[in-house]
């Protein structure tokens, strides 16, 4: 944040020699205020020059956009509140294909036209699993759990490369029962801190997600762990493992796929264990622009 100074404007009184009226004193010379306003106009380009060569330059962020943190909730999350996010959810129509800054709220609102890529489906507050996805996909034992069988190579490789960290595996495919389970307890814990049931059932979907709203009912989510952090918190941020990851994850296929300064977009916590396989073209796309999967599709009409 840059600082700014105010300065005022000084009205200067007219000097009056004692003893002699107002009329018999001579009027300044015009030309001496144009000297004085030079003679401040060069002093104000010079302290600029000064300060510029001290702080340097506004660096901004990868989209040109400064941003500020975003709060770990989606809206309407206060205790009492009925409106969940996917009631209120809208069809909107996606903008032209390359756009560098796709609107956050129509993001966040994209419904994903049917017949998405595999590798693309997009499943949040807005987006469920396709109906008979679970029956129609082939899971394969991986580090951690289950994957989509056609992601699964590209997910050991990662964690063969890297190696070094100790990466693993710690939780992969739900199945859309123990996804019910899992969210469940959450709306408890909630309901235990005061919350009715809306509103709890709102600030549970904000970590679990509701059955059928969950990434990992697709097998294409992976919760990874690293350098002797296994525990799925947010101090994951500051490894070694988490610095490899996100550096080469998009080598592999693989997103970010909840950014901490993108939780107003998703609707999930800043989430630094959650990787999500996209395929190696929209990962390096999505990463190397700080994108969301939220962003990438609805920029792309996907």
């Amino acid at each position: 944040m840059s600082k700014q100074s105010s300065t005022g404007r000084r009205e200067e009184s007219p000097y009056i020699v004692p003893g002699k009226s107002r009329k018999g004193r001579k009027k300044p010379h015009r030309g001496r205020w144009v000297l004085l306003v030079l003679i401040i106009l060069l002093a104000a380009a010079a302290l600029g020059f000064l300060l510029w060569g001290i702080f340097g330059p506004v660096e901004l962020g990868s989209d040109d956009v400064s941003r500020g943190s975003a709060a770990p909730t989606t809206a309407g999350t206060t205790p009492g509140s009925s409106t969940t996010p996917a009631s209120s959810a809208a069809t909107s129509s996606a903008p032209t294909a390359g756009t560098s800054a796709p609107d956050p709220e129509k993001a966040k609102t994209y419904v994903q036209p049917s017949g998405a890529a595999w590798n693309l489906i997009l499943v949040n507050d807005y987006n469920a699993v396709p109906a008979g996805y679970e029956e129609d996909t082939v899971m394969e034992w991986v580090s951690g759990g289950q994957m989509d069988q056609r992601a699964a190579e590209a997910y050991r490789q990662m964690l063969a490369d890297g190696a070094a960290y100790d990466l693993r595996g710690v939780s992969l495919f739900r199945a859309q029962s123990l996804q019910e389970s899992l969210y469940s307890r959450e709306v408890e814990k909630w309901k235990g801190q005061g919350y009715d049931q809306a509103a709890a059932e709102e600030k549970a979907n904000t970590v679990v997600k509701r059955p059928g709203y969950s990434e990992h009912n697709t097998g294409l989510a992976a919760d990874v762990g690293g350098s002797g952090n296994y525990s799925l918190n947010q101090d994951f941020e500051n490894t070694e493992a988490y610095a490899w990851l996100i550096e080469h994850c998009a080598d592999y296929g693989f997103i970010l796929r909840f950014p901490k300064d993108k939780e107003e977009i998703t609707g999930v916590i800043f989430e630094p264990w959650h990787y999500r396989y996209v395929g190696v073209e929209a990962a390096r796309e999505i990463m190397s622009r700080g994108l969301c999967l939220e962003e990438y599709l609805f920029e792309k009409g996907l």
